[in-house]
């Protein structure tokens, strides 16, 4: 079950600051972006499911493009403030005391579990993220900034034991999200040869350690 789209599904529903025919077009969108596709859903496509003129979507959001951002990034924001282990932001010590290995094996294998529970929504935004130069540009502005700066920190760690490369954080952290997001879809899409799923995890951490090395 896609848990987040579900509840920010709810979350659209009981808005009080959405009018109700936004509530109606921002539902109409996230049902359509996700069964068809965000560039085959045309605005008509919307308005006859949210039961509003055409007009009224541009009204609101000004474009089809607004209401991917309006609608599908905030749920992929909310799924990234859990890249970080709760237990792990609040321990200091134990995120110093790690080693990149450590880190990958740590956080992964909880992260590609409840990635693959939400692919709905990973779906499109990864088809589109192929395609769409301005969504590539507003990767890394998902991340909210105390996750963000955490995450610079443990790389910037990783640095100086000498256990990554020397590149900018935002290249790596690019590298990462790219390379598990594609993992998380060819998975999805039964492309996968190996029963044992810890087995093609434990593979995937030891790609990104490999491609990562100094």
């Amino acid at each position: 079950m896609d848990f987040v789209f579900e509840i920010f599904k709810h979350k659209i529903q009981n808005n009080e600051k959405l009018t109700p025919k936004m509530q109606a077009i921002l539902s109409a969108s996230l049902e359509l972006f996700a069964e068809k596709g965000y560039s085959n859903t045309s605005t008509k496509d919307i308005a006859r499911l949210a039961d509003v003129a055409e007009g009224t979507i541009f009204k609101h959001f000004g474009s089809k493009e607004n209401l991917l951002y309006a609608s599908i990034l905030p749920i992929l924001s909310k799924s990234l403030e859990v890249l970080i282990p709760a237990e792990l932001q609040k321990n200091k010590e134990n995120m110093a005391d790690l080693s990149f290995h450590h880190f990958l094996h740590h956080v992964l294998p909880d992260r590609i579990d409840f990635a693959g529970n939400n692919m709905k929504i990973w779906k499109i935004f990864l088809t589109e993220y192929l395609y769409q130069e301005s969504m590539r540009d507003n990767l890394l502005t998902l991340i909210p900034g105390a996750l963000f700066q955490e995450i610079n920190q443990l790389l910037d760690l990783f640095k100086q034991k000498q256990e990554i490369v020397d590149w900018p954080n935002e290249e790596i952290i690019r590298l990462i999200i790219s390379t598990v997001a594609g993992f998380v879809v060819a998975k999805s899409m039964g492309l996968s040869s190996n029963a044992d799923a810890n087995v093609e995890t434990d593979h995937l951490i030891l790609f990104l350690e490999k491609g990562l090395q100094p």
